[in-house]
């Protein structure tokens, strides 16, 4: 049986089998994990000195719900 092990596995000796099989096995290296890029503010915009239509235009370029038959302090109000 030894030989036939010894044939399999290609080795000289079995002390060199059991010591190769019994080796410890490099440990697998950890992922380094990517932190996420901080978040760009946006930049602060005073609303109180813009116009109405001003206003409308920001709105809708933000995707913000707005319409022309709000006053402009409605328009402040749902922008900040």
């Amino acid at each position: 049986m030894i030989k036939w092990l010894k044939s399999i596995l290609g080795y000289g000796s079995v002390p060199e089998v059991i010591e190769t099989v019994m080796a410890p096995q490099p440990t697998p290296k950890t992922k380094t994990v990517k932190k996420a890029a901080p978040k760009k503010k946006a930049p602060k915009v005073d609303f109180d000195s813009m116009k109405k239509n001003e206003l409308l235009a920001y709105a809708k370029k933000n995707g913000i719900k707005a319409n022309a038959s709000m006053n402009k302090a409605a328009l402040v109000k749902i922008l900040k």
